[in-house]
């Protein structure tokens, strides 16, 4: 009953994440190793909002839902320790604030032991944040961050208590943000500071330097301050960094420390094994990481959450809430079937390709009222006069003409005199960027949807 009042309140927000709990209990089957098993620490960075993946070209690889699944498989085998570095969203409105909810959901689900922040994090607001720290049923952690009055935020280091080969161990977790987002922090937060990294870790040296049998920095910030932290700091035997690119990098050591990166927006797991001999110390044996792809399905429960979280957006109207701006030529829309009369051919082009068809692949992932997924899906969502809903435009459903060629009112109704522009890679461009359409080529796609007439005519 809970949920269904989540999805159902307009502008839910900071309130209703005070007054209200997630109902969901912890999902004991991915995480919840038995005993005798050796220890396998799990560790990502940057979600960046992607639940699910993004994009049309095919194999998309990642999400959350995938990722529940890999983490049940492994807890066969492994005792899990997970830990996630940072940057649940972008923090760029309303819809980011829904996914920073979910996906403290899904890590909840997951069992996730920690989390540490990153600046986009902070971007929510204080109070919002705080507000998903409730929720959290892990330990978030940012132990550089402090208020007006010098206090730390959020705690700087957590003890886990877990087992390696069915001895019992302690493993130390820190959490530390780099002082070069503070800009960024202060834009939200302008009574917060953020206290050099180095400075807060020899305050904490002693205790630090003798917790645990294990020593882990989620540390938001480069690979080159993470060398810096490991020469001065030499007793963490694993830093997870942040901010190094798309994809996974190979490990680097320094001295004893092991420097790990396991890529962005919730494509790749990064997996730190143990050695499994009897051996008292705990050491590190090797660094891998899952590539999350069509392999692995899509857990029914994470799933149902995300589900939860694309009822919420419909609920809160936010696809009609998408800011509008003047077409670039002045013009309006027309549609698609205006084209007809004029260019046969190159509509029967266009209406047998997967563009005509748009639309209807978010209908069928239910996202047909997700604004990030129609923008790329419908005619001019951005512009004032473009697609507004099913029911009101249905004529501006997916690719059209006017999404490569631009508005084209004038020119349907006097096209001697009003030319459109020449459609092309730049005008493709425009969605199928590297993020959503990795394996996207240009001179590859364009042959299944080339059209000569409107080509000869707009030059």
């Amino acid at each position: 009953m809970r949920r269904l009042m989540l999805w159902l309140l307009p502008g839910f927000g900071l309130l209703g994440l005070l007054l209200l709990g997630w109902d969901r209990t912890p999902y004991r089957g991915v995480g919840s190793s038995g005993e005798g098993q050796p220890l396998l620490i799990v560790f990502g960075s940057e979600i960046n909002g992607y639940l699910t993946p993004c994009g049309c070209s095919k194999p998309m690889v990642g999400g959350i839902p995938r990722r529940a699944t890999l983490l049940k498989q492994l807890a066969k085998s492994y005792r899990l320790l997970k830990l996630e570095n940072g940057d649940l969203t972008k923090a760029s409105g309303r819809q980011d604030e829904l996914k920073a909810e979910t996906l403290i959901e899904m890590l909840n689900l997951m069992g996730y032991d920690a989390l540490n922040l990153g600046e986009y994090d902070f971007k929510l607001g204080l109070a919002y944040l705080q507000a998903l720290q409730q929720r959290f049923q892990g330990k978030m952690l940012c132990g550089n961050v402090v208020d007006s009055a010098g206090k730390p935020l959020f705690d700087a280091f957590t003890l886990l208590d877990t087992s390696h080969n069915g001895r019992t161990v302690q493993v130390l977790v820190v959490g530390l943000l780099s002082e070069r987002y503070a800009d960024t922090i202060r834009q939200r937060n302008p009574d917060l500071q953020v206290l050099p990294a180095l400075q807060r870790l020899d305050e904490l040296r002693e205790q630090l330097s003798t917790a645990g049998e294990l020593r882990i920095l989620l540390w938001h910030g480069s690979q080159q301050e993470a060398e810096q932290i490991a020469k001065q700091h030499p007793y963490f035997d694993l830093i997870v960094y942040a901010h190094a690119g798309d994809g996974p990098l190979p490990p680097k050591q320094v001295g004893k420390t092991r420097l790990v990166f396991s890529g962005t927006d919730a494509k790749f797991v990064g997996l730190a094994y143990l050695e499994h001999e009897t051996n008292p110390a705990l050491t590190l044996a090797r660094i891998d990481h899952i590539r999350l792809t069509e392999d692995y399905k899509d857990d029914p429960d994470a799933l149902q959450i995300k589900l939860g979280y694309l009822a919420r957006v419909d609920a809160e109207g936010l696809l009609l809430q998408v800011a509008r701006r003047p077409t670039l030529n002045g013009d309006t829309f027309a549609g698609s079937r205006a084209c007809r009369p004029c260019h046969a051919e190159d509509y029967r082009i266009w209406e047998r390709s997967k563009h005509a068809k748009a639309m209807q692949t978010l209908i069928d992932e239910k996202h047909d009222k997700d604004p990030e997924c129609v923008i790329c899906h419908v005619v001019g969502l951005e512009y004032e006069g473009g697609f507004v809903s099913m029911d009101k435009t249905p004529q501006l459903k997916d690719v059209g003409c006017e999404s490569c060629h631009g508005p084209a009112r004038k020119h349907v109704q006097d096209p001697l005199n009003h030319k459109l522009g020449k459609a092309g890679e730049a005008s493709c461009m425009q969605c199928h960027v590297p993020a959503h359409s990795p394996n996207f080529d240009f001179p590859t796609y364009w042959k299944q949807i080339e059209h000569g007439q409107s080509l000869r005519d707009n030059r």
